[in-house]
């Protein structure tokens, strides 16, 4: 779905919501053409800290923001 709104779209689409571990946030990006991830949940209920994101997605070779 998010893929379809960000390419029916001329903004930038933000995916929030249903990543339970750090690849949802990667496919979102990815494959979602996503411009930009919201994962609260993961954060506070998954031990995952916001610099293992980071770490992750840059990684992956997606660009992060610090």
């Amino acid at each position: 779905m998010t893929k379809a709104v960000a390419e029916a779209v001329a903004i930038p689409v933000t995916a929030c919501g249903g990543a339970g571990k750090l690849e949802h946030c990667c496919e979102a990006i990815a494959i979602g053409k996503a411009a930009a991830v919201l994962a609260a949940s993961i954060f506070h209920f998954g031990g995952i800290s916001i610099s293992q994101a980071r770490d992750y997605l840059a990684e992956k070779g997606i660009s992060v923001r610090i």
